[in-house]
């Protein structure tokens, strides 16, 4: 498809589900360059406009923050924001898992919103109205951080993600596919055996840049490698990974392999789009539509909490997200002047191996539970792996019965195999880790006898 009329097709497509991109764009744009102290006054405004708007139309903070009625009521400059971020309680996943309707905005019925969805890394999936508002910041955002790698938007690539094994998500999947001009390696399915006829598909795409996760990309770039197929002929322009953390030995072969740069996306579902890489190679916040602040340590042990400004209908003010880092002080060489971060822990991408001896990505564990998101009837899961005794722990609601029982191993065999042992054990809670996030699959080590 020609790049022009793709940009166009999907601006126009935006436009009709009610998704504000281009006016988005267009401030992004505006902001991209500002000097700190305008930056930090837009970042303040909308910092204010979203607590307030929080305290009139949204029942946990109306309870919650009424300790600091009048704080909120004095807010003025970026300092008083800063200072009054500082002393809010975090969100935690458990609250929004407990008790969704208390983070719902009672107007959200005049709000426009698509649902969103959590990866399920975490633990269970959160289902959320999202903010029409806040979905098209969150692409703007995308197509900005594109734009400043070589990028224009509409442009063909290739997309190593996860893909759902059922056959009406992969229907819908192809349209969309279709629609943002890119061709799908499934990050679930990459492996030897698939690797020609994904790369035939990329190949004839002739796709500008690739998007994916760190691991299912890195695997492509190494299947190629070591087969010594020559991706530097794509002659691709970057590479955007997002999802997982970026490992310096995946960035460095897959820099090697293709001739470009990689680009790190940091974003979530609840916090938005909230970190990019610039072209010198930092890790810059997005500050005109996400806050963030550490949680209480110093050092990289601290824990990021997010706040998606943009978002209304479900706002998660200071959410725990369970990722850990730290500031980066100075000023960047490209001339931005929003904040910057470092060492980024806390997403898992490292690869599984199950005891049929398949070796699948990191991320398909939580695609198992996405059908029941919904249903609330599964608040975390859990696979222990320990030799070839697999494991998995769920902790479950009231309303969780025989049925879902039955749907839930149905879904674990068609993701991991028809062969695969596991045994299923309800447990009323699960240990935490030590990084403080709900891994889906840990592997225990091998106890002596």
């Amino acid at each position: 498809m020609n790049a022009w009329f793709a940009n166009k097709l999907y601006l126009g497509l935006q436009a009709l589900r009610g998704e504000p991109v281009a006016t988005a764009l267009a401030d992004v744009y505006r902001t991209e360059f500002m000097p700190l102290e305008q930056l930090r006054a837009v970042q303040a405004e909308r910092m204010k406009e979203q607590i307030r708007f929080a305290v009139r139309n949204v029942p946990y903070y109306q309870e919650m923050y009424v300790p600091y009625a009048e704080q909120i009521e004095k807010l003025e400059g970026w300092e008083d924001v800063q200072a009054l971020m500082e002393r809010l309680p975090a969100v935690e996943k458990e609250d929004v898992l407990q008790r969704p309707e208390r983070l719902t905005a009672r107007n959200v019925g005049k709000l426009r919103t698509h649902p969103d969805k959590t990866s399920g890394s975490t633990g269970t999936p959160i289902v959320f109205p999202c903010d029409q508002k806040a979905w098209a910041y969150r692409h703007a955002l995308t197509i900005r951080t594109m734009k400043m790698h070589g990028v224009e938007n509409g442009e063909p690539y290739a997309l190593l993600f996860g893909l759902h094994w059922n056959k009406l998500a992969r229907t819908q999947v192809k349209l969309r596919d279709w629609v943002f001009n890119r061709v799908r390696v499934s990050a679930f399915d990459l492996g030897k055996d698939t690797f020609e006829e994904y790369y035939q598909k990329v190949k004839a795409h002739k796709p500008t840049h690739f998007m994916g996760y760190p691991s299912s990309t890195y695997d492509f770039c190494f299947l190629a490698h070591e087969r010594g197929i020559d991706l530097r002929e794509l002659r691709l322009k970057a590479l955007f990974l997002t999802s997982e953390p970026l490992f310096e030995h995946q960035r460095q072969l897959m820099e090697e392999v293709t001739g470009t740069h990689c680009v790190n996306i940091y974003g979530s579902a609840e916090g938005g789009l909230s970190a990019f890489e610039c072209p010198s190679g930092n890790l810059h916040v997005t500050a005109e539509a996400t806050w963030m602040r550490k949680r209480g340590l110093t050092g990289s042990g601290a824990e990021f909490l997010v706040t998606d400004m943009m978002l209304r209908a479900f706002p998660m003010i200071n959410y725990g997200i369970g990722d850990e880092g730290e500031f980066k002080e100075g000023r960047c060489d490209c001339g931005r002047s929003h904040p910057m971060i470092k060492v980024l822990s806390g997403r898992s991408g490292e690869p599984i191996v199950l005891p049929n001896g398949r070796r699948i990505n990191a991320n398909l564990p939580s695609y198992i539970f996405k059908p029941f998101a919904r249903l609330r009837v599964i608040r975390r899961f859990r696979f222990v792996l320990q030799g070839r005794d697999l494991r998995l722990y769920l902790v479950v609601s009231d309303g969780f019965g025989g049925e879902h029982m039955g749907a839930v191993e149905r879904e674990v065999r068609a993701a991991f195999g028809e062969d695969i042992l596991f045994s299923t054990h309800i447990v009323p809670a699960l240990t935490p880790l030590p990084n403080a996030k709900h891994r889906t699959f840990i592997v225990l080590p091998v106890l002596d006898t």
